[in-house]
């Protein structure tokens, strides 16, 4: 559609618009448009050129009445028609055709059909009540209190492939778990799902679940249905804890140390996981990620004295408060990652030839002795392989991060100084 066509453009008719929850008392009242499986936040102005333009006006006169209707202000109506093709989203638009579904992985299935997931959520929903969490929360933090310590230290020892097998599988069911959290959740509070998945994000294996009708809960409900996967996983390493303390099984302590820190990376709102949804739904901000490099644009920019805008104060506290939560974060996993590689790297060091030959020896008679042997000496390396692995997404975030503070103090540079009143 050209922007230069002044007909009066046709949207499509299956469009809702209902009123959307506001951040603050300072904010301005927004509406959550839907459309199929998309859903925008759209402005009053917004909302009232949509609903003028849904009942068809047949001429440019017809349109600038049935605005003023709206809004009490007359636009002309090639005004309102070119603010129509430049600011409403193109899918709204007749004869736009709808957009393949878009998700934010390489390589993605769905495994667990809408229809299956729901059953399991209906048997599962009423671990969101009251009664039931409250308690199951307070046994979780008691139990792993217990664990904890004992994990972080068996964590180190070494990784056998039998182990390794088991720890992989059954990590991957607690993560199945998380994401019936997230479905049993929607399902609590009588809201529309789809089906389990599992994909590749950025470099993470993943499992995921479509829940992509939460938008239309309110505030508080949105951020149970976030915490819905972790709470679940608190769950499953309940059981996990409890044959930690019964058997000792290094299995079990390494398991909970594998969930717990899974459980840490998915609350992290620096990757766009549930962390981030959760800030963003407790806020009432969105897009958090264009919002914190304006953030870090506008204090460096205050840092020079150089004018910049500035945001209401709840959202300007808020989004400093994810700055430093995200920088205290990094500076942990820093420091752990730097202490660990130098760690691997004593511990392979300190290895001698003839520990290396009796893991890896291929003197023994028969293939089993040899895989065993094999199997062994990678029990050795998968701890050092992990870090690794882990410190160079680590260094790659931390290069994209440098880059956004370069970008904005060469863009504060170009601002105003700020002028000084006496």
């Amino acid at each position: 559609m050209s922007n230069h066509d002044t007909s009066i453009p046709l949207l499509k008719g299956n469009i809702t618009i209902v009123a959307y929850e506001e951040a603050d008392a300072g904010s301005a009242r927004q509406y959550l448009l839907t459309l199929g499986d998309n859903y925008f936040l759209i402005s009053v102005k917004a909302r009232a050129l949509i609903l003028t333009l849904l009942r068809n006006p047949a001429t440019q006169l017809q349109l600038e009445s049935d605005f003023a209707a709206e809004t009490g202000d007359r636009i002309p109506a090639t005004t309102l028609i070119a603010l129509a093709k430049q600011t409403l989203p193109p899918i709204l638009f007749l004869d736009t055709p709808p957009p393949l579904p878009r998700k934010p992985f390489i390589v993605n299935a769905t495994l667990i059909s809408p229809r299956h997931a729901a059953r399991m959520a209906a048997w599962l929903a009423c671990l969101f009540k009251p009664q039931c969490a409250m308690p199951t929360v307070a046994l979780f933090v008691l139990v792993h209190a217990m664990v904890l310590p004992d994990a972080l230290h068996t964590v180190h020892g070494a990784w056998t492939v039998p182990q390794t097998c088991v720890l992989v599988l059954l990590f991957l069911a607690s993560g199945l778990f998380h994401e019936c959290g997230h479905i049993a959740a929607c399902r609590y509070f009588r809201c529309d799902h789809g089906g389990i998945g599992f994909g590749l994000y950025l470099v993470f294996p993943v499992w995921y679940a479509d829940v992509t009708h939460a938008w239309q809960l309110q505030r508080r409900q949105r951020a149970i249905v976030d915490l819905g996967g972790v709470y679940f996983q608190a769950i499953f390493l309940i059981a996990v804890d409890v044959v930690a303390i019964v058997s000792g099984d290094p299995v079990a302590f390494k398991l909970a140390w594998l969930v717990t820190f899974a459980m840490l990376l998915t609350l992290n709102p620096v990757f766009k996981f549930d962390g981030y949804w959760l800030l963003s739904d407790l806020s009432g901000l969105h897009n958090l990620h264009r919002q914190v490099r304006q953030s870090i644009f506008t204090l460096i920019a205050r840092a020079m004295r150089k004018q910049s805008a500035s945001r209401p104060p709840l959202q300007g506290t808020i989004l400093h408060a994810y700055l430093l939560l995200s920088a205290c974060y990094f500076f942990y996993i820093g420091l752990f990652l730097g202490r660990e590689l130098i760690s691997s790297g004593v511990f392979l060091a300190s290895m001698t030839n003839a520990d290396w030959q009796m893991s890896i020896s291929m003197d023994r008679v028969g293939w089993a002795e040899a895989a065993s042997a094999i199997g062994h000496g990678l029990g050795i390396l998968v701890w050092p392989l992990m870090i690794m692995l882990a410190s160079m997404l680590f260094l790659k975030r931390l290069r994209l991060g440098m880059g956004v503070v370069v970008s904005s103090i060469r863009e504060a540079r170009t601002l105003p100084s700020r002028r000084h009143s006496i």
